[in-house]
């Protein structure tokens, strides 16, 4: 092989491990916005009229 083959080849490699950091980054921002800590608090139970 070519020092062209060998730039070709490293410049392959590369994408592919930027490819592999970015799906990664996705998966993890993912995760933390699907927390359980992190679940919208669920409406106040409604109260009862005041007796008269």
């Amino acid at each position: 092989m070519d020092r062209r083959h060998w730039l070709l080849l490293l410049a392959a490699i590369a994408c592919i491990a930027g490819l592999v950091l970015w799906i990664g980054e996705i998966d993890l921002g993912m995760e933390e916005s699907i927390a359980p800590g992190s679940a919208p608090a669920s409406a106040p139970a409604p109260t009862a009229p005041a007796q008269p």
